[in-house]
């Protein structure tokens, strides 16, 4: 098969410089003098990116209540793993194949503006599933259409997220900026379902009512967001198309992660987690009723406790040094994930399924962090937006497939049976990157 060249548009440049920003320095903001001795905050003394922060922080509180509470009524309505399975495929699935050209939109569009119109009509799909939940209309068509719309629209809106961290911060604060993101989505992992457990608690006599207003704080939570949008001033330079195909266009991404093998490596890398490593958080849901015979409120509880594990892994990377090898901490945190997923299969105490959770959350964080802070660094500006569609392709598209699959395997052969399957070949792949660690490297570095 002949490829074609890299036009001129799409030719890798050269790496800035270390300290070469990417974004417009905003002089009207004070130095944070506390921030400065705190290398783990750094970021927040950037305006535009701390706006950005809470911004997101808080919408996505309100996303993961919703993710939570929806979950619990797919299971309450089907009693089936593969129901849960299914709906989180038709989310992913429009990932898999609308991302690469929504990456290449991306560089030639204003992202803020693309951004800021995804989360209005994120906003409208929650306030469906509240009326729809309120009125006792929600049916699983219902669900598996709105899901599907939804992922539609986070096609769109995920590689622009991805490549707005660079456009607020410099190049020397963009680890710290990406891994702090990574901290701020896991808090809301954290935050939401205590959110959920909370409202379902104070609504205990009527559960439905509960659920509704769990679908509301989501609405209302995307306005936070929307706010952040409007005031900031990302430094994007949208590019002009140059007359070029768009088979040309998409493919450029494509081309560059195949000619630098370790760029194609990390994608490979967070597609074998995502499929074979998150089997456990689709199925948590028919884990926690059925093997550990829990409610929704206990459910509510082991997603805490994986959301603060997550914490802890992303704000552990945000705080290491830059001479600590990412490749180090994405090898040793694939092995560490596949033996706790592989240890949580054969759990039944609630206690234990918790530490474990919480284990699982950091020892994940630590590993998509450290794969998106490397494919960040390692994508020329003009092309930044299609290699984070490549890796929004292999962390959000392939999701869909594990989901699908390990949901129909959990019913054939059980919920632990399905999560022990995928972690024994997510350690396989562990201990090869393990015995071969050039893998991951750029040709030449030692890591």
């Amino acid at each position: 098969m002949t490829h074609h060249p890299l036009t001129k548009m799409d030719e890798p440049q050269a790496p800035l410089p270390e300290d070469t920003p990417t974004y417009q320095a905003d002089a009207s903001v004070p130095p944070r003098r506390i921030l400065r001795g705190l290398s783990t905050f750094e970021s927040f003394r950037h305006r535009d990116y701390t706006y950005f922060f809470f911004g997101a922080l808080l919408s996505n509180v309100g996303t993961w209540t919703q993710t939570v509470a929806l979950s619990w009524v797919i299971y309450a309505l089907t009693n089936s793993s593969s129901s849960l399975g299914i709906v989180n495929f038709l989310s992913g699935i429009p990932i898999l194949f609308l991302t690469l050209f929504a990456g290449s939109l991306v560089d030639y569009v204003d992202r803020r503006k693309l951004l800021i119109w995804a989360q209005v009509i994120l906003m409208g799909q929650a306030g469906a599933f509240a009326y729809l939940n309120y009125t006792g209309h929600i049916t699983m068509h219902w669900i598996y259409g709105l899901t599907l719309a939804g992922g539609v629209v986070s096609a769109f809106m995920f590689p622009a997220w991805q490549t707005m961290v660079p456009d607020l911060v410099p190049r020397s604060s963009l680890l710290n900026a990406i891994a702090l993101s990574s901290a701020q989505f896991n808090a809301a992992r954290l935050l939401g379902p205590v959110v959920t457990a909370s409202i379902m608690l104070g609504f205990a006599k009527n559960e439905n009512l509960g659920i509704t207003m769990v679908f509301l704080v989501n609405a209302v939570s995307f306005l936070f967001v929307i706010w952040a949008l409007a005031v900031i001033k990302p430094a994007q330079e949208v590019q002009k198309r140059d007359g070029q195909s768009t088979a040309r266009t998409l493919g450029a991404g494509v081309l560059y992660a195949r000619q630098h093998r370790h760029v194609a490596m990390h994608l490979l890398t967070v597609a074998m987690l995502t499929i074979f490593g998150m089997p456990f958080m689709t199925l948590l849901p028919a884990f926690a009723k059925s093997i550990l015979g829990l409610g929704s409120t206990g459910y509510s509880t082991l997603m805490v406790f994986n959301g603060a594990g997550a914490l802890i892994g992303a704000l552990t990377v945000a705080s290491l040094p830059r001479s600590v090898r990412r490749e180090r901490i994405i090898r040793y945190a694939l092995t560490v994930m596949a033996l706790g997923a592989i240890a949580l299969s054969f759990s039944r105490s609630f206690v234990l399924s918790c530490a474990l959770l919480l284990v699982l959350g950091a020892a994940f964080l630590a590993c998509v962090s450290s794969i998106n802070s490397n494919l960040q660094t390692a994508a020329p500006n003009n092309l930044r937006g299609r290699i984070m569609a490549l890796f929004v392709i292999a962390f959000m598209g392939m999701m869909p497939f594990g989901s699908l699959a390990f949901g129909a395997l959990g019913d054939l052969i059980t919920v632990p049976w399905s999560i022990f399957a995928g972690a024994t070949v997510l350690l396989a792949y562990a201990a090869l990157l393990l015995m071969r660690p050039a893998l991951l490297c750029e040709k030449g570095a030692h890591c």
